[in-house]
């Protein structure tokens, strides 16, 4: 057996630098649904709505319009637009819900060309391609984790959810017009709330976009907020990653490693080797955590 040692440069490792402009082809999109099982069961797209800064647009399903041909309908609206070509667009749960309906509707177009991405079985981001229009779909729950309710709290956004009476909607409710629904078809609604809200002449449609507003216009501004926030810390534009940690390791290298450190490390090649035959995960002790001389690195 002979033992062979050479020189070996590891894969650099992800250095990034700060960006020179900050990202304002930002917008968001949503859809409200009706289906079994409150979001677990077989739903189907009735409304949609599309938001950047200075211009929202809501569709509602017309009737007898099946949910993909209305999704259809939806997105070549946006992608006749040449003005949103390169824009990226942020749907809260994209990976798990919205990406479902999307792709389902576009996938039989010859002309729309699907790039998707995934990783455990999920979407991180969908490039959807339409003559000279490219969008870029990320999922807003990847880097702003938490219910859409939660995260225009904690941003302090002027835009807050609605309340909707989620249960009151069926294939044969959407255009209904009467009296408001009982309280039991709203989750989490006050005696008070309820109370304000008109008994009579209320309107499915009307409800749905006007709730369909609140939330895709509050996606943007959470997402537009936390756009600057990054960028004003780090100098880092957010649709550059798909995910926090990445952004997380993003921030990390262009603000505070030295990038001489990186260069020069170096590692002996057999020994790399041995190192990566350990990746299995699971659960990591450290049981001497102290160095006289050197860097110590502990990352996930």
């Amino acid at each position: 057996m002979t033992n062979v040692v050479v020189s070996y440069n590891c894969p650099q490792f992800p250095l990034h630098k700060r960006d020179k402009e900050l990202e304002v082809k930002i917008g968001a999109i949503d859809f409200e649904t009706y289906g079994t099982n409150l979001g677990m069961g077989h739903h189907q797209v009735y409304a949609a709505g599309f938001s950047i800064k200075g211009k929202t647009e809501l569709k509602y399903i017309e009737p007898g319009e099946t949910s993909e041909n209305f999704v259809n309908r939806f997105f070549f609206y946006i992608l006749n637009n040449n003005k949103l070509d390169g824009y990226t667009i942020y749907a809260h749960n994209l990976g798990r819900f919205d990406s479902i309906f999307i792709i389902k509707a576009l996938l039989l177009n010859k002309d729309i060309e699907l790039i998707p991405i995934w990783k455990d079985n999920a979407i991180l981001s969908l490039t959807v391609k339409y003559l000279n229009t490219k969008l870029i779909l990320l999922d807003s729950l990847q880097l702003i984790p938490g219910s859409l309710n939660n995260i225009l709290e904690s941003f302090n956004c002027s835009t807050q959810k609605g309340l909707f009476p989620y249960k009151a909607v069926n294939k044969k409710s959407l255009f209904y017009l009467g009296n408001k629904p009982s309280i039991n078809q709203y989750s989490n609604i006050s005696d008070q709330d309820y109370q304000a809200i008109p008994n009579t002449n209320w309107n499915l449609k009307d409800e749905t976009l006007k709730y369909l507003k609140s939330d895709v216009e509050g996606l943007l501004e959470a997402v537009l907020k936390f756009k600057e926030n990054i960028y004003k810390k780090y100098q880092l534009n957010i649709t550059n990653f798909k995910t926090l940690p990445g952004l997380a390791l993003a921030a990390y290298t262009s603000s505070y490693i030295p990038s001489n450190l990186v260069s020069e490390f170096k590692m002996v090649k057999d020994l790399e080797q041995e190192i990566r035959t350990s990746y299995f995960g699971g659960n990591v002790d450290v049981f001497i955590n102290d160095i006289s001389k050197g860097y110590l690195y502990d990352m996930n």
